[in-house]
């Protein structure tokens, strides 16, 4: 069964919904924003089977795109890129619907291109593409992200994530712009950024630095380069990355128009996965867990212009986002090979742009 809602701030009391009920998901949910429909939908999928069956959209003006949820699973944050604020969502702990909490204006023209919060949940980072800076808000009790910034600091044009370690105590911020990573330390106490020893990470050529990924073991991040359509594995050492090596996502001969766009670690830490759009796929590697090094597995064929795309916490599954097919790909994750294998395409709505996957525990 469907639900449509359009939502208006309300106070919600987390606690309430945290501790009611049974408090267990029956399945995993997903969460699906839609920037050109204005829409976020919630759909249940299957553990078992990995199929997905929709159960909620919420109308979500201003092109709702960069989402990320709490450490705790209790709140879902999303960006309106064009209404240039963040909406927060507790999440039932009974069925993983949505209810707004609050909504709360963002410091930058043109929204923000990524959320996420640090490992403590305390609060919500944000990075801003066309103007070029990184933010910090603190979070409330309540799930709502405080009005004003604890901190907001310009770097150069093109900031497109932002991201702390396992440690909380770096934050890396690719630019695709000026070709470099900006490490900062991460006061967990206080949310303040500042810059690390060296404040920048440039590679020797222009690769383009877009998303990162950090290893559970909390050795090694990859980096994402979306110009050159490659990934970059990188030691992890004295709050800066030290790269290790560089490999294309490409598969060989491959000469047309490319870029890469998202990248996610396997959660057992052997395998890594970033997407192509131009090529249309999905790239698979193996990690050697002693060196951090990659190994390519080939290329998984996705729908068109692969944007984002989300692993299940249980390393099941794999769901990606067609952009311009407005479309949802299921792939079932081989556990020894790490390989997908595609399982279903759903049609969606216009312009899916952000794949949110959770379990309840």
């Amino acid at each position: 069964m469907k639900q449509r809602t359009s939502f208006k701030p309300l106070a919600v009391s987390l606690l309430a919904l945290a501790f009611s009920g049974s408090g267990v998901f029956a399945e995993l949910s997903l969460y699906l924003a839609n920037r050109h429909d204005d829409t976020l939908a919630r759909y249940d999928m299957n553990e078992a089977s990995g199929h997905l069956t929709l159960r909620q959209t919420v109308e979500l003006e201003g092109q709702p795109a960069p989402m990320c949820v709490s450490p705790d699973q209790r709140v879902l944050y999303v960006a309106q890129r064009k209404a240039e604020k963040v909406s927060a969502f507790a999440i039932s702990p009974k069925d993983g619907s949505l209810q707004l909490i609050a909504q709360t204006a963002l410091p930058g023209q043109g929204g923000a291109c990524y959320l996420s919060t640090d490992r403590s949940g305390k609060f919500l980072l944000s990075a801003y593409y066309f103007e070029g800076k990184v933010a910090v808000h603190r979070l409330k009790k309540n799930g709502a992200v405080a009005e004003g910034s604890v901190q907001t600091i310009t770097t150069a044009k093109n900031a497109h994530c932002i991201l702390t370690d396992y440690g909380n105590r770096l934050a890396l911020v690719p630019h695709t712009g000026p070709n470099a990573v900006y490490q900062f330390r991460f006061d967990s106490k206080t949310g303040k950024l500042s810059p690390s020893k060296p404040a920048k990470h440039v590679p020797d050529e222009k690769l383009s630095p877009r998303h990162v990924a950090f290893h559970p073991n909390k050795k090694y991040v990859y980096v994402v380069n979306e110009g050159s359509s490659s990934v970059t594995a990188c030691r992890l050492k004295d709050d800066a990355i030290h790269p290790i090596h560089t490999l294309s996502t490409l598969p060989k001969g491959f000469s047309e128009r490319n870029s890469c766009a998202d990248v996610e670690v396997h959660p057992t830490g052997k395998f890594l996965y970033c997407s192509n759009r131009g090529h249309d796929s999905v790239a698979m590697f193996a990690i050697d867990q002693k060196t951090g090094r990659l190994a390519a597995l080939g290329q998984a064929s996705t729908e068109e212009m692969p944007r984002s795309f989300n692993l299940d916490p249980t390393g099941k599954y794999l769901v990606a986002a067609g952009l311009r097919a407005n479309k949802l790909t299921v792939y079932r994750i081989d556990q020894g090979a790490g390989k997908l294998k595609p399982l279903k395409v759903y049609d969606v709505g216009k312009g899916p742009t952000w794949v949110q996957i959770l379990r309840q525990p």
